[in-house]
């Protein structure tokens, strides 16, 4: 399938890969985002060993090891007597004096420093001894479990220091999605950014000539389907007690947002457990991630978890509580009954999600300088999907709704008042309103940000999108979003 997206991430690796000396790369993410296929595609058309390791033993890995590196530089009966680690980098050092630049990739590294925990030492002992420097070996370290992987860069790793570039890889944007849909309306990609988020192996595995409706069903409503234990397969991959960690996620998907709420939920009066460690695992595997009201007071406690996998929170909402129906053969029925009736209430908070990702990503484009900071506000009496602070100290702060009737000034006028009742913002330079409709907008308040362009930016699902806008069926690339203007 055709490379899409991470240009921005592709040009950094590219520029390592040409350069003059070796390179140490600390390639990660989270699983199925695309990082090894990244990687391969930037070392195309270059002498490219890709090893993946297993989690078997040290001694059965560096076998497999061997086997992927005579794959590519031929069969050697020196490669063949290699038995420790050590030996097999300086093996690759030589071999990249006749392959100048070779690119060695080791996938799922985390599993390897599992097996032969003195790895990152003998990496350091190898690195220091200059052996790589003169056939500019490029060595890139690739893995999943983020919380490892970031252990390699912490001050008391041996590789500390030595890595020459550092890739924290994210699911793609909301814009390098819909590529993968060429004939999907603009609210459609969108809802499909919603479902599978960015993850490139969800993306790829729907069909885009099939209909959205039809790929949630094939993919999340059938036992067989590819994606219909995802969530579980995900934690059973890289935790222990999974049963603890489904508990959390499940509790949050349920509406707990505070740690005392969701460790009675898991716990109930359990004494001396501490649900700490378990939020911060699932924080760093980017299931969860914690939010916090940008005009909280700096000490309060105000921070909420939330669910910040899309494909996550779109299963336990629709695929566990059906997961019975579906297992019988009931999928398309549970569409019909418990999903389509639902989708725009799930689609609500989800858009908001998208709306603040594309005020982070693209304020630049609509207000001429780019955000420092995004967030949301919430109060007792008063909430605010979007704000944010920009670089030249203007405010914004934005409205979004996922609703089949047209955002109207009503609307404006009460995103205005809201934003007078926080101090956040307060002292900048300027405010500017940015209203996000599925439906567009009222011929009232179009005029309205017509009169002040200053003051307003509606922005439809084409708009964030980044396309011309079309009242049916695909959409059609445009330079950037743009201002509402006249006619």
């Amino acid at each position: 399938m055709t490379f899409i997206g991470r240009d921005r991430e592709l040009a950094s690796l590219k520029k390592e890969l040409d350069g003059n000396g070796p390179s140490l790369l600390i390639v990660y993410g989270r699983r199925r985002v695309g990082k090894s296929r990244l990687l391969q595609e930037a070392g195309a058309g270059r002498r490219l060993i890709y090893f993946q390791a297993s989690r078997e033993t040290s001694t059965l890995n560096l076998e497999a090891f061997k086997r992927a590196i005579a794959t590519v530089i031929g069969e050697d009966p020196l490669l063949n007597g290699i038995t420790d680690w050590l030996a097999i980098l300086h093996y690759l050092a030589k071999a990249a004096e006749s392959y100048p630049g070779l690119f060695v990739i080791i996938d799922e590294f985390s599993y390897l420093s599992d097996a032969e925990p003195a790895l990152p030492s003998l990496m350091q002992k190898f690195w220091d001894s200059g052996a790589q420097k003169r056939g500019r070996l490029k060595l890139a370290l690739c893995g999943s479990i983020i919380f490892s992987m970031e252990a390699l860069l912490a001050e008391r790793n041996p590789l500390y220091g030595r890595q020459t570039g550092i890739f924290d890889i994210h699911p793609l944007s909301v814009r390098e999605t819909m590529t993968f849909f060429p004939k999907y309306s603009a609210a459609e990609q969108i809802m499909v950014y919603a479902i599978f988020g960015g993850i490139p192996y969800y993306l790829e595995a729907c069909d885009p000539s099939a209909s959205l409706q039809q790929n949630v069903i094939d993919l999340l409503f059938s036992r067989n389907g590819r994606l219909f234990e995802e969530p579980n397969n995900i934690l059973q991959s890289e935790l222990r007690e999974v049963k603890v960690y489904a508990s959390i996620v499940h509790s949050i998907a349920d509406g707990c947002r505070e740690v005392g709420e969701i460790k009675n939920r898991v716990f109930g009066a359990q004494a001396g457990v501490s649900i700490s460690p378990y939020m911060d695992k699932l924080q760093s595997m980017r299931i969860v991630q914690t939010t916090r009201s940008l005009d909280a007071a700096p000490k309060a406690r105000n921070n909420r978890f939330v669910i910040s996998d899309r494909l996550t929170a779109f299963w336990h909402r629709f695929v566990r509580p059906n997961a019975e129906s579906i297992t019988f053969g009931f999928g398309e029925d549970v569409w019909k009954l418990q999903v389509e009736p639902y989708l725009s209430e799930f689609m609500g908070p989800a858009f908001e999600d998208i709306c603040r990702e594309h005020a982070r990503l693209y304020a630049q484009e609509m207000l001429s300088s780019p955000a420092q900071i995004v967030g949301q506000i919430w109060s007792g009496d008063f909430d605010i999907d979007i704000v944010g602070l920009l670089l030249d100290r203007g405010a914004f702060f934005g409205e979004c709704k996922w609703t089949s009737s047209a955002v109207g000034e009503a609307n404006l006028s009460e995103l205005i008042a809201r934003s007078q009742r926080t101090a956040f913002g307060r002292d900048a330079k300027n405010r500017t309103y940015l209203l996000y409709s599925k439906s567009g907008f009222t011929e009232s308040l179009k005029i309205k940000a017509d009169a002040d362009p200053s003051l307003v930016y509606l922005l439809t699902p084409e708009r964030i999108l980044g396309v011309s806008e079309s009242s049916k069926g695909r959409t059609k690339p445009k330079a950037k979003v743009s201002r509402a203007k006249k006619g």
